[in-house]
């Protein structure tokens, strides 16, 4: 079985590593022994986001659990995401993806959450936004799942990833899976993409219904004390 070890974790925002307890147990152990082991992942499911050339680690976000759980809230029931999603029936799953991406751009007009909802920082359930008609790009991406979820799509293949674009900054984004592949909606308002071919996203955070995972780079080449060498392949330089 391949192993990984995680050089770093691609975080960045005041606080995102604050809110993240990992491997406390490992932690402990670092505090006992001069010996640092490094992090091994020994599984990846077909359903951990492994992608954009990292490896997901299962955390726990604690600082992002009451906005996630606002998020959950089923939507399904209100008329406005009926009204929302109603084209939509009968579409293949790839066509519902790139109408709901579409619907949502345009009839959720982008407002942040200072102006909106008097907070630096708010996740509003997908009833709030539609009520409002505005939302910024995590309300938006919110909607997008919850409108998803109501044409059939299974919590457990959609996803919220937070993280930074390499060109237009901090961007969250929408991930759902079809078997063993990943489609990015993202804030942009284009069509859904293959994650393979969203070229310049840099995840650091995904939430999914019942997990959380941090994303890192896997190292190339590495010996630690009191463990042989482990080869993997390089998915991005250390920096």
């Amino acid at each position: 079985m391949r192993h990984f070890r995680m050089l770093r974790a691609l975080v960045g925002g005041a606080g995102l590593a604050a809110c993240i307890v990992l491997l406390a147990g490992q932690a402990r152990a670092e505090a006992e022994s001069n010996v640092t082991p490094p992090i091994l992942v020994t599984a990846q499911s077909p359903m951990t986001p492994s992608l954009f050339g990292t490896i997901a680690l299962p955390v726990r976000a604690e600082r992002y659990a009451a906005g996630w759980r606002r998020a959950g809230l089923d939507a399904s029931f209100l008329p406005s995401m009926q009204q929302l999603v109603a084209p939509a029936w009968g579409l293949s799953r790839e066509d519902q993806m790139a109408y709901v991406q579409a619907a949502v751009t345009r009839n959720i007009h982008w407002m942040s959450d200072a102006t909106e909802w008097g907070r630096h920082d708010y996740w509003a359930s997908a009833a709030e936004t539609l009520e409002h008609g505005a939302g910024d790009m995590e309300n938006r991406a919110i909607v997008k799942m919850q409108a998803l979820r109501t044409l059939g799509v299974p919590s457990r293949d959609l996803y919220m990833t937070i993280g930074r674009d390499k060109v237009g900054g901090p961007i969250t984004v929408l991930l759902v899976r079809m078997g063993r592949r990943f489609y990015v909606l993202d804030d942009l308002g284009g069509a859904p993409i293959p994650a393979e071919r969203r070229f310049g996203f840099e995840p650091m955070l995904t939430l999914g219904s019942n997990a959380a995972w941090i994303h890192g780079h896997p190292y190339a080449k590495a010996a630690w004390a009191g463990g042989s060498s482990t080869s993997v392949p390089k998915a991005g330089a250390p920096r």
